[in-house]
């Protein structure tokens, strides 16, 4: 009985020594602010919010160091919540989990910020299809839940789905498909909690005049995809 008890106050006082340790390191998080679309360094308010919601830092970074902020004093073990809230550009909440250390460390974390104004566009950056397909496919989600947190963070944007075709062989069947590619997205937006009443759907007849098929022969494996889009209507 003895040594079990002895046992427990010795693996209480490592665990203590442990938490203290950690309790008295911080942590810093650094990276650039990087405008989506230009790819252009962009000077953009970032909050921190702990895991209660509170705010507990403000920082700006700063365009003319390539976008560059850091904030520093975060505690290992905990989840923050980075808030891009600058007038201009879409707000966006980012959660940013700092590890289990005893020792000074920092993390590297960019943040893309979309500009906000009507007819800016979110890009969705992979193609959600297979060729010729309009079911979304196995693994989506890893794109499209990001575009979701987007559009959750600004409840007051009204957008359109815009999914262009695979090639332009067929104007009527293309038209097909990307309407019914732009309501797939739709569906999963909803799915997601996003409120039909903000949604529009366009499918086009011909290829993305922005980024149209290559013209030269691609690699073995690689196959050009229509592009897919969110349009900002009104916010």
């Amino acid at each position: 009985m003895m040594k079990i008890i002895i046992l427990a106050i010795t693996i209480f006082i490592i665990n203590f020594a442990n938490l203290q340790s950690q309790m008295r390191t911080v942590v810093a998080v650094t990276g650039h602010a990087i405008e989506a679309i230009s790819k252009q360094p962009v000077a953009v308010k970032i909050a921190v919010h702990d895991n209660t919601g509170k705010k507990i830092n403000q920082v700006k970074s700063n365009a003319s160091e390539n976008g560059y902020y850091y904030v520093t004093g975060l505690f290992p073990g905990n989840t923050y919540t980075f808030k891009i809230i600058e007038d201009g550009y879409f707000t966006n909440e980012i959660a940013v989990s700092i590890p289990s250390t005893d020792k000074y460390i920092e993390i590297s974390r960019d943040f893309m910020v979309y500009p906000l104004k009507k007819g800016g566009v979110i890009p969705v950056a992979v193609s959600p299809f297979e060729i010729n397909k309009s079911k979304l496919r196995f693994g989506s989600s890893v794109v499209l839940d990001d575009i979701v947190s987007t559009l959750k963070s600004n409840k007051n944007v009204k957008f359109t789905i815009k999914a262009y075709p695979d090639n332009n062989n067929d104007a009527q069947k293309n038209q097909n498909l990307t309407d019914l590619r732009a309501e797939s997205l739709m569906d999963y937006f909803i799915a997601s909690g996003i409120s039909p009443e903000r949604i529009a759907v366009e499918g086009a007849a011909v290829t993305d005049p922005t980024k149209p098929p290559p013209t030269e022969k691609r690699a073995k494996g690689k196959r050009y995809i229509g592009s897919a889009y969110i349009i900002v209507n009104d916010f």
